[in-house]
């Protein structure tokens, strides 16, 4: 049954730190591939990058896996959502306006038309299936992204509500980044780049990156920065093409 302004929240640990074990319960769910956040749509660069012929095998998808998440993901997706959980986390519902802040943020930052709207269509998913699991905040915002026409982006959407359930700052980054990782590798395993295993492989590659980034402070909000060209000129070359797997 949908009961959309229930209360839903992760407990804190407690003595015996049994909330520790919910809230990484918590994570694993929102975090796995079975959840319906719409991300297996997106391909991320890859489906471009392979059609053009610069990218062919396992080596090539862990070079984006890295420029992913060092050269975009850190100091742009993270540091907003970073931003959200924190106004929440400190005010709560009085935060809205902030986080309604960092979402047009996102909106007049992301430049490139194909990941400005797969973060808009993520961040609707996250918030119209959160909202279904009964976060009331989830759908106070998605009411306001649906009367108001906010972006509603990813990172922001994703700090909101993992912040409303309570997880960790280290959780959220690496559920996000972590995501984000999952996606792409499944990405090029349905175009046939690489196996089950190398899939594996790759994502166990990308962890000392992903934490070397989690362990330093992301930057404010106003000193967001993409450093990755190349992945902005393959979801360009994306956009016009007529036949095509993946929405970017």
């Amino acid at each position: 049954m949908n009961a959309p302004y229930a209360p839903f929240h992760l407990p804190p640990p407690d003595d015996e730190g049994r909330g520790d074990a919910i809230g990484m319960l918590g994570m694993l769910q929102f975090a796995d591939s079975f959840f319906p956040s719409g991300a297996t749509s997106f391909s991320w660069g890859l489906e471009s990058l392979k059609l053009d012929g610069k990218v062919g095998g396992a080596e090539q998808v862990f070079e984006l896996l890295c420029s992913h998440i060092e050269q975009r993901w850190a100091g742009f997706d993270r540091p907003l959502m970073q931003a959200s959980r924190t106004a929440w986390t400190q005010r709560g519902a009085a935060a809205l306006a902030d986080v309604t802040g960092l979402d047009r943020l996102c909106e007049a930052m992301n430049l490139v038309r194909g990941w400005r709207d797969a973060s808009r269509r993520l961040g609707f998913t996250q918030l119209r299936v959160h909202a279904d699991l009964g976060l009331g905040i989830a759908q106070v915002y998605l009411d306001q992204v649906r009367a108001a026409g906010l972006p509603g982006h990813l990172p922001v959407v994703q700090g909101l509500v993992w912040g409303a359930y309570g997880l960790s700052a280290s959780g959220c980054d690496a559920m996000a980044a972590s995501g984000l990782c999952t996606t792409v590798v499944g990405a090029a395993l349905r175009m046939g780049l690489i196996g089950h295993t190398e899939g594996q492989r790759l994502l166990a590659r990308t962890r000392p990156l992903i934490a070397r980034v989690i362990d330093t402070p992301p930057p404010s909000t106003d000193e967001l920065w993409n450093g990755a060209p190349a992945l902005d000129i393959a979801a360009m070359r994306h956009e016009p093409r007529s036949a095509r797997l993946f929405a970017n």
